[in-house]
């Protein structure tokens, strides 16, 4: 039985992960998982930097990727990476799959640009000073991750024929 893979896609807020993990779907037909569609559904008024509610969602987060691999045999999704209960998670999943991850960057005026700019119906909104502390703190944690991706001023070819190299190291 061929192993099941997790790309989990990490970096700042406005880096550029979910695009990235649309063009994973779109190009080599690897699910892109939304999971802050997951934090949405269970976020209630509650404040996102709420640990109560960060421990839900990174709950949330791990079954609903589980349930996902039952049918497949590779997800990509994508997270800051901050917190401790994603750390656990994060752990959990790699005793039980094999978890590629690959680190997002961009400079912190383009990713403040990009989450102005984006569809706030599928992101959660985050005020510019909430954002500019968030990244930092993704910044500051430097999680150590499989492979990395420039996101600053890479084109969409680019960014496909990186992912398609990554892809190729990490398929059994």
């Amino acid at each position: 039985m061929q192993e099941k893979i997790i790309y989990l896609l990490l970096g700042p807020k406005g880096s550029g992960k979910s695009f990235i993990g649309a063009l994973m779907d779109q190009n080599f037909g690897i699910p892109f998982v939304r999971v802050e569609d997951w934090a949405k559904t269970i976020k209630k008024e509650r404040d996102i930097l709420d640990g109560h509610y960060i421990r839900d969602v990174f709950e949330t987060i791990e079954k609903g990727i589980r349930k996902t691999l039952l049918d497949k045999d590779t997800v990509v999704f994508e997270s800051t990476g901050l917190s401790t209960p994603f750390d656990m998670m994060f752990e959990n999943l790699k005793n039980d799959f094999n978890v590629v991850s690959i680190g997002i960057q961009a400079n912190d005026d383009l990713c403040l640009e990009r989450v102005r700019k984006r569809d706030g119906s599928i992101h959660i909104a985050v005020p510019d000073e909430q954002l500019r502390q968030i990244n930092l703190q993704v910044r500051k944690k430097a999680i150590k991750t499989d492979f990395s991706l420039e996101n600053s001023s890479t084109t969409e070819a680019e960014l496909i024929k990186k992912l398609k190299e990554i892809i190729r190291k990490n398929s059994g």
